[in-house]
């Protein structure tokens, strides 16, 4: 026994010693090769397609960490099934996912580089030809994060069939191998959910909520991080809660129970718990460290949206798929936590000065300092076209979403340090909405600088996931929605700074 043990301890060793050098030997080789690969980057000609690109050459010198995380990247992402891809990219994926600075690694790499176990392609007509004319694969993953699949509705489709996935920023398109699933789902959101909330936001009950927001603005600290915006009990984030689900739902906003507990599972404590609950990593966190709470709270949310009066008036099964309530009830949750309650939220509080607008920690960029207050009181807001730029150029400089990602449907091939990169089948590309906003080739060299008056600003705006109004089936099918939603907030929450501006200056910023 003694020496059964032993062989078996001492063959675990040598297969562990194994796997050691064959890292040990690939991480040799990446680091040999990244001198050469980054005096080729920035002695010659960079990476990216066009000599007039302003990023074409890199603006600065990576450090070692940053090329060797870049090379093991590039290695896995090309042989998926190889030592790299099981072993350190995912740690590289992890890490960078946390803390992406895409604008970092653009100054670095030029236009294409990896990042978070992905490649970045940033180019403007890279990535409006991706916005615009081609259908999209999907996997689990939200931008440069992992999504757990388990936590999202994958719901039983009628008793004898096997489980589906009805979560539909996953789904494929048609032509990009899907089978019409996302085109169903979609549709339905739009049908029984978007159409009915662009009825009910001009109605009595929605201008009810606003005036009582307004009301609140008039009396709360709504200078920068104040009360108004970070308030459970009255202000922004009750507002926005009661507002939208009104106006999707059809929820009746005194119905005090109901918006205890859709409150309490959206926002909480912190307004983003209940998106990060689908991350792989953060949501198993947030749900321990909150014992529970969205595992108990998922199913009362589930039948409260079940019972509201937008399902109420669904048939018992839509579409070809034969959708049920209850799938659909449980596929608007996660795009309740993760776009309808945060995007609206994000684009109004940066137009109203809750949050300062990022700087990038980029060397020049001073965007942190932009005083979007006094730009607010000087706009014409009688006038909803210049009001609906503000909000454009305020989210173009943060925009609501970073990016997204899509599957390559075929092998291609990029120059990423300086070479060209063949990469397979399957391989996830990010699509960099905040970098394609900030660019330069675009918008010209006042691009982290605010201004009003933009070139196609809005018709040419990527931020709701489309080019404008031109799509490829992707843009977010709350546009319209949030974005009068936006414009209602700013217009009217303006008026009363204006009209408060003498009495109640304080709390002017």
């Amino acid at each position: 026994k003694i020496i059964k043990t032993t062989t078996t301890t001492t063959t675990t060793t040598s297969a562990i010693s194994m796997k050691s050098f064959q890292i040990f030997t690939a991480l040799s080789f990446i680091v040999l090769g990244n001198a050469n690969d980054a005096l080729a980057l920035h002695a010659s000609n960079g990476n990216g397609n066009d000599n007039d690109n302003a990023y074409f050459t890199p603006s600065r010198k990576p450090s070692l960490s940053e090329l060797i995380t870049q090379k093991i990247q590039i290695s896995a992402l090309q042989r998926p099934n190889g030592l790299l891809a099981s072993t350190l990219l995912p740690i590289v994926s992890f890490i960078e996912q946390a803390n992406p600075l895409l604008i970092k690694k653009r100054e670095a790499f030029g236009p294409n580089f990896c990042n978070s176990g992905t490649v970045v392609l940033s180019e403007w007509d890279q990535v409006e030809q991706i916005l615009t004319t081609i259908p999209q694969a999907r996997t689990f993953r939200l931008g440069t994060g992992f999504l757990n699949a388990k936590r999202l509705p994958m719901m039983v489709g009628g008793e004898g069939q096997s489980k589906r996935n009805v979560w539909f920023l996953s789904l494929d398109q048609r032509g990009a191998g899907g089978d019409g699933m996302h085109e169903a789902v979609r549709s339905v959101f739009i049908r029984y959910f978007t159409v009915k909330a662009l009825e009910r936001q001009n109605d009595s009950t929605a201008r009810a909520l606003l005036d009582q927001l307004v009301e609140d603005y008039k009396v709360m600290d709504h200078g920068l991080g104040g009360a108004f915006f970070r308030n459970s009990k009255r202000g922004f984030l009750p507002f926005v809660i009661k507002y939208i689900h009104y106006c999707l739902y059809g929820i009746d906003p005194s119905d005090k129970k109901k918006f205890r507990t859709l409150y309490g599972f959206y926002f909480g404590n912190v307004a983003t718990k209940s998106a990060a609950y689908y991350f792989s990593v953060a949501g198993t966190i947030f749900n321990v460290a909150h014992m529970f709470k969205f595992n108990r709270l998922l199913p009362k949310v589930a039948q409260i949206y079940e019972d509201s009066p937008s399902m109420m008036e669904m048939p018992d099964e839509v579409t070809s798929f034969k959708l049920t309530k209850n799938e659909v009830a449980h596929m608007t949750i996660p795009i309740m936590s993760i776009a309808a309650t945060l995007g609206p939220r994000d684009m109004i509080q940066y137009a109203m000065g809750a949050d300062k607008l990022p700087n990038h920690n980029t060397p020049g960029v001073h965007t942190d300092k932009i005083d979007v207050c006094s730009i607010w009181d000087g706009i014409n807001l009688d006038d909803r076209d210049e009001v609906v730029k503000y909000i454009y150029e305020v989210n173009r400089l943060r925009p609501p979403v970073g990016h997204s990602h899509h599957v390559a449907v075929e092998d291609f091939t990029v120059k990423i340090l300086g070479k060209d990169r063949t990469f397979p089948k399957g391989t996830v590309i990010l699509i960099p909405i905040s970098l394609t906003m900030l660019d330069k080739n675009k918008w010209g060299s006042d691009v982290h600088e605010f201004n009003l008056d933009r070139r196609n600003l809005v018709d040419e705006s990527m931020i709701f996931h489309s080019v404008g109004n031109m799509t490829n089936g992707r843009m977010c099918p709350g546009k319209e929605f949030g974005l009068n939603m936006s414009v209602q907030v700013v217009t009217e929450c303006g008026k009363a700074r204006r009209q408060m501006g003498e009495t109640n200056a304080g709390f002017l910023n």
